[in-house]
């Protein structure tokens, strides 16, 4: 499946931080070959190197410790929970209706996947049509 795909797919929502550090020390455990996509930032062409993974991994946690004080996760979501190949982080500060309950739900701030990405932003205003008829024809 091609990186849109798995973006668009389904994922888990983790509600529990246990869980959530968890999954973050599996990533860190298994830290080759990730790409880590900041969506503010240029879409990166190349995997992170081992050490630079560990540490944005590292940062991530730490934003979400410090600016996330709810007592559950409910904001980071993955593919797999046993096997991890893409993972959707959203920023404490801009999460909405992040667990899809809004028309235009807002995008994740860190895109962690196995496959090269590609501009998600793009995806998302190309799947933005107005109008009934539109919304009508949208399974």
């Amino acid at each position: 499946m091609d990186y849109l795909g798995q973006f668009k797919g389904k994922f888990i929502g983790i509600m529990d931080w246990q869980d959530c550090h968890k999954l973050f020390d599996k990533l860190i455990n298994a830290s080759n070959d990730w790409y880590i996509y900041n969506t503010l930032i240029n879409i990166p062409s190349d995997t992170a190197e081992s050490e630079e993974f560990i540490n944005q991994i590292h940062q991530i946690k730490d934003i979400l410790n410090k600016e996330h004080k709810e007592r559950y996760c409910g904001i980071v979501y993955v593919d797999n929970i046993d096997e991890p190949s893409f993972v959707k982080v959203f920023h404490p500060k801009n999460i909405g209706k992040a667990c899809g309950g809004s028309e235009n739900p807002p995008l994740p701030r860190w895109l962690i996947s196995k496959t090269q990405p590609v501009d998600v932003m793009d995806s998302k205003s190309k799947g933005n049509e107005s109008g009934l008829f539109s919304k009508l024809l949208r399974f």
